[in-house]
């Protein structure tokens, strides 16, 4: 039988390796001498912990030796273009700040890196110790997607990220909101920003100006859930095209660009503010509402004022987890009332939903007038 996989040019495998995790790549140097040193010249180092790696001492200290080793045995002028870590901590063995710095230093100090992913996970949140990674670090000149997850960050020194597009924050600490400012002015063209889990334990958020923030003028999408406060960050984000979020805005600002708002009812808040929103963004066309935490016993009151986007600009409004309390259809029906080009209003109903309730619902919304299709999922 032809190997035709073993035919390929090195360039075409390499690209085909890159994909699994390290160990498997390494593996395959044992088929045949055509493979033996190919995983050296593969661009992606992805090295994923596994659960018999993680019981004792002896295990860790192999996992960890063994990426020490592979980094090593590379070829130093063999650029690096992807790095990937992803540890997830079951016992008391688990990476240390100084193996995760001196790991990241190695593949940005051998130029070319493109993609840097840390994912450090614990079964138990109860159980989570705070991993820091060093923000002089993470200064590189090529660097285009950034993901962290599960650890904190340290910004000693200027954070150069000018290539950077990609921000992908989960769980992920900074000692004050001084760092995460460094790390958002660091990154000029950030183009979509994934924030969920975030905090700055260390600041008082109430005397924090919030002007502080450079903004970021290719920013294009930003999806903001669970940060202390999301305020800081309104100038950062206001020439955005879309925006998820679940905070309650304070002082919302107009955003000039927005025409994609998906919120999810959050603590705090409320009919004024979800208003408030739809008033400040003029070119809304797509707006998505998520009542999952919605309290029951909210009050509405009918607004006298109708939003410019109503009037000339939305053309798709979603409702998620549905219940038909009072407050929900006042607001579909102001929304179904006053919007001039609307083309469809889709209600998403609760999962627990009987067919007859579904049946109300439809029954319900369906008496008052409107230009649009009304939908129910």
């Amino acid at each position: 039988m032809v190997d035709r996989i073993s035919a390929l040019p090195d360039d075409i495998l390499c690209h085909i390796l890159s994909f699994l995790p390290t160990q498997h790549t390494i593996a395959t140097s044992l088929l045949s001498k055509r493979w033996k040193s190919l995983w050296y010249s593969v661009p992606s180092l992805y090295f994923e912990n596994q659960s018999n790696l993680q019981k004792n001492s002896t295990a860790y200290h192999w996992f960890q030796n063994f990426i020490y080793a592979t980094i090593r045995a590379r070829d130093w002028h063999q650029p690096i273009r992807s790095f990937c870590l992803k540890y997830v901590v079951e016992s008391n063995f688990r990476p240390s700040n100084y193996d995760i710095d001196e790991w990241v230093k190695a593949a940005t100090q051998r130029g070319g890196l493109k993609n840097l992913h840390i994912e450090v996970t614990f079964p138990n949140p109860m159980d989570q110790t705070i991993i820091y990674l060093s923000g002089s670090n993470i200064s590189c000149k090529t660097l285009v997607d950034l993901k962290l997850m599960g650890l904190s960050v340290q910004v000693y020194s200027f954070v150069d990220l000018p290539s950077l597009k990609t921000l992908h924050l989960e769980d992920v600490g900074f000692d004050y909101l001084q760092c995460l400012r460094e790390l958002l002015s660091g990154c000029p063209i950030l183009e979509y920003m994934h924030v969920n889990g975030t905090y700055c334990p260390g600041d008082d958020y109430d005397t924090l100006n919030k002007n502080n923030f450079k903004g970021l003028p290719k920013l294009v999408r930003a999806d903001i859930y669970s940060l202390d406060d999301l305020d800081v960050l309104l100038e950062a984000i206001c020439n955005v095209e879309f925006l998820a979020t679940d905070e309650s805005l304070k002082d919302i600002p107009v955003f000039p660009n927005l025409t994609h708002v998906e919120l999810a009812w959050g603590w705090g808040m409320n009919w004024h503010s979800v208003l408030t929103m739809l008033k400040q963004c003029p070119k809304l066309q797509n707006f998505g509402l998520n009542m999952e935490l919605m309290s029951a016993n909210l009050v509405w009151i009918s607004p006298k004022f109708v939003p410019e986007c109503l009037s000339s600009q939305l053309r798709k409004c979603s409702i998620t987890n549905y219940d038909s309390t009072r407050f929900q259809l006042h607001f579909a029906k102001y929304i179904m009332q006053n919007s001039r080009v609307l083309q469809t209003m889709t209600i998403y109903t609760e999962p627990s939903s009987s067919l007859q309730k579904k049946f109300e619902m439809i029954k319900e919304l369906s008496i008052y007038p409107r230009t649009c299709e009304l939908l129910f999922k």
